[in-house]
Formats: structure tokens, sequence, C-alpha cells
């Protein structure tokens, strides 16, 4: 009987081991280590677009984790967009089942923080990470709250003025300025605008473009010495004396010179298709543009930085979304090494070879990457000035209701485009937008 009971209780322990070594800690790897390999769950928003380019960075930065024995695995999530993913990766966390780390739009970032849902990474970045190889610029985005970062940025977007150099020289002008140091001023830009503004027969020729949205305003009241939106302590600032004279600045080409589109003029045609067929001189918009820049037909494109205060520099609006570590994860020293590798030379280097996920932060990767986008029909100098934008970003000041205000502030805009109010009384319009979103906030 002894024996019997004892035969059991063997039996019961080989089969425990057996179980428990093929799930555990004892071995069961490829590599023969004991060590369990820790598999990082990475959330990602399932678009077809980006998912060669995303799937390519994962595998560099396997490469780099396999001696670490660490594996990130992708999680697909599907949505129409960040609104969606957002949602679902909170019900996920709601529910005990969150994701270890994950890519997120800047917009995000304010609630994420917030709500506590992500983790502080500042002792990792200060302990461990050389922030010397990338353009320190862009991790003061919306990820940076007080000293603390709370996310990697995974790569950018900015805006950049593109010309027509075959419309610049026609006129006789000189091009618009290459150095961030010293920008074509406002007053020179709108000049520029007006003599380059005719009518032709394709239809009128504008000289400028861009959307007054407020990251425009933003971007331009900071080159001017002003506010970006909201002054020092976090309160709205649109309507101040620096930002009406960027509203000004829009409202002369508008109604002045009739050098830059309305909604009238780019609902036929939108300002990017007028530049590329020859009917718009200038525009500034986002370097989302570089690849359709650099494939133009017959249109010969130059790069320049956006315009600036007289005796100053220009700053550029960045977009940057960011990796982060969820609250939830349970290997967060894992889940760092895994940011790390991802955002590695190398993995930096397989997202960009595939054309997703905007400007590399990487200082190695740039070059290639403008050189990929822009090819041979772009420059040499305008190319350096697609680079050295970077250390020139300013960031969109996202809070919890910037976004959902900024949409507000958009569907008002054409009530001031098109001449129904001035520009001063639109400024003021904005701000009580943002005061009215600032007092729902603050409930």
């Amino acid at each position: 009987m002894k024996k019997t009971k004892l035969l059991a209780i063997a039996l019961c322990a080989a089969l425990f081991t057996t179980v428990f070594a093929g799930c555990g800690k004892q071995g069961g790897n490829e590599d023969g280590s004991s060590q369990e390999k820790v598999v990082i769950d990475f959330s990602m928003l399932n678009l077809s677009g980006d998912i060669e380019g995303w799937t390519a960075m994962v595998e560099a930065a396997n490469e780099l984790l396999k001696e670490e024995n660490i594996e990130i695995s992708i999680s697909k999530v599907n949505g129409t967009g960040w609104p969606e993913y957002y949602q679902k990766v909170a019900s996920q966390m709601a529910a005990d089942n969150s994701p270890d780390i994950g890519r997120i739009a800047e917009s995000y970032m304010p609630t994420l923080i917030a709500k506590n849902q992500v983790v502080d990474l500042t002792s990792y970045i200060e302990n461990d990470f050389d922030m010397s190889q990338y353009y320190e610029k862009t991790f003061e985005n919306s990820a940076y709250v007080d000293g603390k970062y709370y996310g990697v940025p995974s790569g950018l977007n900015n805006y950049l003025l593109y010309y027509n150099k075959d419309m610049f020289d026609e006129a006789g002008l000189d091009y618009p300025s290459a150095d961030w140091n010293d920008p074509t001023s406002f007053e020179e830009i709108a000049d520029m605008a007006r003599t380059l503004t005719k009518e032709t027969e394709g239809g009128k020729q504008f000289g400028f473009y861009t959307g007054p949205y407020m990251a425009e305003i933003g971007m331009f009241s900071t080159s001017l010495g002003g506010n970006n939106v909201f002054d020092a302590e976090g309160n709205p600032s649109i309507n101040d004396a620096t930002s009406k004279q960027v509203y000004k600045w829009f409202d002369g080409m508008l109604r002045d010179d009739g050098s830059m589109p309305r909604p009238t003029d780019t609902a036929v045609m939108s300002a990017f298709d007028m530049f590329t067929n020859g009917r718009l001189a200038m525009i500034v918009d986002g370097t989302w543009w570089l690849g359709s820049i650099g494939s133009i037909e017959g249109v010969n494109v130059g790069i320049a930085a956006v315009p600036g205060a007289e005796d100053g520099s220009a700053y550029t609006s960045q977009f940057v979304d960011s990796f982060v570590i969820y609250e939830g994860c349970e290997h967060k020293d894992e889940a760092w090494k895994a940011i790390k590798a991802l955002v590695s030379q190398e993995g930096f280097e397989a997202l960009a070879a595939t054309g997703v996920g905007g400007t590399p932060v990487h200082k190695e990767v740039v070059n290639a990457v403008t050189e990929k986008l822009l090819g041979e029909n772009v420059d040499e100098a305008s190319k350096k000035v697609a680079e050295e934008a970077l250390n020139h970003t300013v960031k969109v000041p996202y809070n919890e209701y910037y976004e959902e205000a900024d949409q507000k502030v958009n569907n008002t805009m054409d009530e001031w485009l098109l001449g129904q109010i001035t520009s001063d009384e639109y400024a003021d319009k904005v701000q009580q937008i943002l005061l009215d979103y600032k007092a729902q906030a603050e409930e």
C-alpha cells in the first residue's frame, strides 16, 4: 500500500514537472537556455497601409532582442482610426487584460497620462538611453509632461515650405530662405505671394497657401515670440496680440491680395493638387507629402524653411506618435528593452525602407529616408532643409480637450475665410471655444 502511494506521488510529481516545464522557466527555448522567454505584446492599430512597416520594425527589433530572450508579438487591433483604437485598448485595460506596449497618436497622450494608463519612462530614458543619437527636440512632445517622459517617438511629421522654382525664376524672385535661423519673413512671403499671383490660360495662379489651423497659428506665433495657442500657465491665448497678427497676415492674402485660395477655390481642387499642377507657387504643408513631392513630374520643386520672424528663427509644428508601456504590463523592464530595440538604428532603418511612420527621429537614418523619398527630383540644399527642420520643431500643445476643440474650430473657419467676420473677430471666437472646453474639462 505504501509503495502504491509513493508511486502515485512520484507519477504526479513527474506529470507536474512535465506540464510546467513546457510553459514556465524550465527550458523549452530554442537556444537551450533555462530562462523563460518573455513575450511582449505589442498593440498596433490595424491599418492596411501601415502593417508592412511596423512588422518590419518589429522583426528587426526581435533580432536584437534574441540575446535578451525577449520577443515582441504583434496584436493587431482592428479600427478605423485612433479614437476606436484607444477605446478598445482602454477596455482591455479595464478588463485587466492590458497589452504590454503600443503605439499611440500624440493627441491621446494627455488622456493616457492623466488616467495613469501609461508608465513613467523617465528613469529608463535617463539611465538606459543614449539621447544623443536622436533629435532631442522631438522628445519634447505631448508625452513629455512636467519633466517626465511617458513615451518614445515612433517617428514624426512636421511642416515645410514647398515652392515652385520655375515660377520664382519667371517672376525674377529670389527663392525663399533655406536657413531656419534666418528664414524668409512673413512680410516677404506675403510680398512674394502677391507678385506670383496672376491669371493664366489654365486658371488663376495663386502665390501661397497653408491651412490657418491652430497648429499653424501656434507655430507662427512662436516664431514671432508669442504663445503657442496657450500661455505658460496653460490658459488659452489664441486671441492675444501676436496670434491676431498671424491671423491678420492670412487675412491680407485672402482678401486684400487674393493671393491665397479660399474654400470656394479648394472645393474644386485641393491646395496640394494646385501645387502639383502648377497653379500654386508656395505651400506650407507636412512631411507626409515628401514621397509625393519626390515623384512630381513637370514641377521643379524646392524646399525652404517656413516663414519666421525677421530677426529670429522659424519653428515648425511637429506631430509625434509614441511607443508607450501600458500600466498593466507585468514585465516593464523587458518592455523597455523592447521599445529600445524598436527605436534602434536597425529598427528605424527597417521601418524607413517601407516608407511608413513619418520621419525617423534617429540621426543616422534621416539622410537615407530623405534621399529615398525625394530622390533626384529635389536638390541637395532642399534635402538639407528637410533634415534641419528636426532641430526647429515645436510641439502641438495637445491637452485633454485640444483635439475636440480643434475640430470645432475647423468647422467654424469658413465664416472667416469667406469674409463674413474679420480676422480679429474670428480669433476671439476661437478663444471662446477654447475657454468653453477648458471650463468643461475643469468641471
